[in-house]
């Protein structure tokens, strides 16, 4: 700093960081260096900023410390060290020579607490630095440190990758007036020869601080731009005032006297803030007008400034050179007698209830000017932000708005004034109010707040247009309506997408140009019905949960997880290439679905049947059909194996089910419309007499032929069409079998299988006493087969539905008798009058001594419960004499008859002959 005769002086270098002021006037302005920041001028006192901790020992102004124009003082040159009193605050009138004793921080004091982690950017060409959220210098880039002619920390070292360097002795850590000090429009850089360099501030928040380019002005020194301002501080525990160059040689243009003690407006300021601190919590922006030559006027705008724990650390006032307040003519008055101004009391009281209005004003204000940088604040706007007053004045509204939105600036090229599109909007139209509903602004810590904005014009004291912003926090606001909207494509239970969020990826996925990369894995669980069932619901969808967590963990990163429906899930992936291709992506699908979870404290195994399905290289694909084709895929390897398998959409699979769901449509409509017929095999007895005969059904399908039974009864049994189907059957063969002739004084019984009408039905009873009544056929001639697996813990109201059809002359028969799994004691318990020996054990009755034991051991069980026996699949002299032989009561098969039709059966009864001929055998 220079001592007003064109020298550059320095005081010794201490190493300690200094931030609390006092003031001593010195015999010349003093410079610190290297920690020691002196600010000041011949006409003002100097002023030392020190920290709260700690001591600066020996630290004499105009006395024993040499001051040398040529560098720091010799360390034999300083004064001694020691403990230090309680530190005192120094008086105006304090002399030269007399002892600074003042306490500040050890540098081998661990802090409070740990910086906040600094998110390096790339380093710009420009010279910069980074400070932290303190506003303490943490990196600093080569350009700057050839700026300020400093030394690097360790010389050649840059941070890897960056550019960054660490902060050079001095300046580490240090506050960033030690280096530049002045207003970010026209601030002085300070160099280690003493010499001041005229520099511009340009600021961006960035994660953790911010980053300061520190750009040389091309005019000389001395040049100033904008509108004259200054800055003057008040630290109320030393007493002590302090002005910047800047507002010192602002009063020296405007003729304001400041000798060696405040100006009476700043005094005036001091001691009604300090008289507002004692009676309120937090008092609002002092304001003042002091009318200067040339119809001008000094603006004061003064405000308390706070530390972390919330209480003052000083005043902080701003004056700005503007046009002055008009006024009216008055009349002359005594001087002991005359009020204030009108004009300047009426923009005092104005200038206050506009301070009084920013901090009522719960939401965040903001005074931008024409150039688009802050130049004042609330504290709501301040608290939204996250960051302090100071490191917010000078932003520009640019740097605040977060990096990456376009929503208010669709066209680049119209940001060559350096705007945000918001504010630009505001400039087209500057007599009304402008709104804009969502912009997102950056913290200090890279987070993003959502704010409504509404700006407004207003002018400056000096004419130039000034813009208020009032910021209105809607974070919460848009992420209700994001959740809201998202409802409709996440998922509930497990937020992963649901089918609609699926189907609209895997869209966008085959539009691209990677499609024939894309695979999609459809995976049902094997019988989760059987958790929610023994362990509720409840425990149902927490597996549910941990097996969608269990997908998003550990799902290779080009896939993704969905939710289709109750426990089928998806995996899309976007390049399967990545991970193997479709066949290691469905088997780690399966893996990940198949684990042990526990569920309210138990242990529950899981499998899961897994589909996977890729576009056709050729042809139009779309999402829905790529999920079908999976879900085919899936579904086809449930029916194939038992659990956890894996399939492949191949073209066979994808038709046999696009012909499954035609032949659905097709066979409900037949069903409905009578197209189906009815075919009948005799039962016979072993003299060959026809006892009954099964009513088989077929499909005479228009343009397919005869389909048979094993094509659709699986798609009935899927569509749930077996009910209709037994409905029909049972009708359309009581009718027929009322009119069959008698044969050898027997007149034959109907059978008919029964598989999706059951006796566990409510309308068992109903139905079946319906249809018989209404075909006039009798109660004994009505033979109803069901399978064995059927009958397994029936009802009692079945059980009671039975044992009255049987009471009015029904059979009940068990078919496909040894194939389930129903107990002896079951079957004891059963109203059943007939047991059906299946074919397995009658094709290898003649040659298996497995399957002739099988057969005498069910001829025997079912003699000694007074039931008769029937073997299907009869179909060699061998089989059926074995079979006799062995007590079989009935016989059915190919050796007897063949399935015959309604026309050919009852030329078969008509007929003498008998069915075979048993009488030769």
């Amino acid at each position: 700093m220079s001592d007003g005769h064109g020298r550059e002086v320095h005081v010794g270098d201490f190493g300690y960081p200094l931030d609390r002021a006092v003031v001593v006037p010195p015999a010349v302005p003093l410079t610190g260096a290297a920690g020691l920041d002196f600010v000041g001028a011949t006409s003002h006192p100097a002023v030392a900023r020190l920290p709260d901790r700690n001591t600066v020992h020996g630290l004499t102004v105009g006395g024993p410390v040499p001051l040398r124009p040529d560098g720091p003082v010799a360390a034999a040159d300083r004064p001694p060290t020691g403990p230090v009193p309680v530190p005192r605050p120094v008086q105006a009138d304090s002399e030269p020579g007399e002892l600074v004793r003042l306490p500040v921080p050890v540098h081998d004091e661990e802090p409070d607490e740990q910086p906040a982690v600094l998110v390096l950017p790339d380093v710009p060409d420009e010279p910069a630095l980074l400070c932290d959220r303190e506003g303490r210098i943490a990196r600093v880039n080569a350009a700057l440190l050839g700026l300020a002619s400093r030394l690097p920390a360790v010389p050649g070292e840059d941070l890897p990758g960056m550019g960054w360097r660490a902060a050079p002795d001095g300046l580490d850590r240090a506050p960033l007036p030690d280096l530049v000090s002045g207003p970010d429009t026209d601030a002085r850089l300070v160099r280690t020869d003493g010499s001041l360099v005229p520099v511009r501030l340009v600021r961006r928040i960035i994660a953790g601080g911010e980053l300061c380019l520190v750009l040389p002005h091309r005019a000389v020194p001395g040049h100033a731009c904008g509108t004259p301002v200054g800055t003057w501080t008040f630290d109320p525990a030393a007493a002590a005032l302090c002005r910047d160059a800047d507002l010192e040689e602002l009063y020296r243009a405007a003729g304001v006297p400041t000798g060696q003690g405040p100006t009476a407006v700043e005094a005036q300021q001091v001691a009604a803030l300090s008289q507002a601190l004692r009676t309120q919590a937090r008092p609002a922006e002092h304001r003042m007008e002091l009318a200067v030559a040339g119809n001008r006027a000094l603006d004061y705008a003064t405000h308390v400034e706070y530390g972390e724990d919330g209480t003052p650390v000083r005043l902080v006032g701003t004056v700005r050179l503007v046009a002055a307040t008009p006024r009216s003519p008055r009349p002359p008055q005594s001087r002991s007698h005359r009020p204030p101004a009108p004009g300047r009391r009426f923009a005092d009281q104005a200038s206050r209830r506009f301070a009084d209005l920013m901090a009522a004003v719960p939401g965040g204000v903001g005074l931008i000017d024409r150039t688009g940088r802050v130049i004042d604040a609330n504290a709501g706007l301040c608290d939204l932000l996250d960051v302090r007053l100071e490191m917010l004045r000078g932003r520009t509204a640019a740097s605040l708005t977060a990096d990456g939105f376009t929503g208010q600036d669709p066209d680049p090229a119209e940001s060559a004034d350096g705007l945000p599109g918001w504010l630009r909007r505001a400039s087209m139209a500057p007599d009304r109010l402008y709104r804009a509903p969502e912009v997102p602004l950056l913290r200090i810590d890279g987070t993003t707040v959502w704010c409504e904005l509404a700006v407004t014009a207003t002018p400056a004291d000096d004419g130039s247009p000034l813009w208020l912003v009032v910021f209105t926090d809607v974070t919460e606001r848009r992420r209700v309506r994001e959740l809201l909207r998202s409802a409709g494509t996440v998922d509930e239970l497990t937020r992963l997408p649901n089918r609609a969020a699926t189907i609209e990826l895997v869209d966008r996925l085959l539009a691209g140009p990677g499609r024939d990369r894309v695979a999609v894995v459809c995976g049902d669980l094997d019988d989760f019905s059987r958790v929610n069932s023994s362990l509720g619901h409840e425990a149902g969808d927490d597996l549910l949960v941990t097996l969608a967590g269990r997908l998003q963990r550990e799902l290779p990163v080009s896939c993704t997880a969905a939710r289709l429906s109750g426990d089928e899930f998806v995996v899309i992936c976007a390049d399967h290439s990545e991970v193997g291709g479709p066949d290691i992506l469905a088997r780690t699908v399966a893996d990940l679905l198949r684990p042990t979870i526990t569920v309210h404290g138990r242990p529950v195994q899981m499998t899961a049947s897994v589909g996977v399905a890729q576009p056709v290289p050729a042809g139009e694909v779309r999402a829905a059909d790529l999920l079908r084709f999976a879900e085919v895929a899936m579904q086809d390897v449930k029916r194939r194996q038992r659990r956890g398998g894996i399939g492949m959409a191949t073209d066979g699979v994808v038709s046999s089910a696009t012909m499954a769901l035609e032949l659905e449509a097709e066979l409900r409509s037949t069903i409905a419309t009578g197209g189906l017929t009815l075919l009948y095999q005799p039962v016979v007895g072993p003299d060959g007499t026809v006892l009954s005969a099964e009513a088989l059904v077929r499909w005479p399908h228009p343009e397919r032929g005869m389909i048979s039974p094993a094509e659709f009864l699986p798609v009935a049994q899927r569509s749930g069409l077996l009910r209709d189907l037994d409905m029909w059957v049972l009708r359309t063969a009581a009718e027929e079998a009322a009119t069959w002739p008698v044969a050898r004084g027997i007149r034959p019984a109907v059978a008919v299988n029964l598989a999706g009408l059951l006796p566990g039905d409510t309308d068992f009873l109903d139905v079946v006493t319906g249809f018989v009544t209404d075909a006039g056929l009798p109660w004994d001639r009505l033979v109803l087969e069901l399978v064995e697996t059927s009958l397994v813990a029936l009802p009692p109201h079945a059980l009671a539905a039975m044992d009255t059809l049987v009471k009015r002359g029904v059979r009940f028969a068990v078919d496909d008798f040894g194939t389930g799994y129903s107990s002896l004691a079951r079957l004891k318990e059963l109203p059943a009058q007939t047991i059906k020996i299946d074919r397995a054990f009658v094709t290898g009755v003649g040659e298996d001594r497995a399957d002739f034991a099988v057969a005498r051991a069910v001829v025997d069980m079912a003699a000694a419960m007074n039931r008769t026996t029937v073997a299907e699949g009869v179909e060699t002299g061998e089989q059926f004499l074995v079979l006799r032989r062995l007590g079989v009561d009935a016989f059915q098969g190919y050796f007897f008859a063949k399935p015959l039709t309604p026309h050919e059966l009852r030329a078969k009864l008509d007929a003498v002959e008998l069915v075979a001929p048993a009488a030769g055998l």
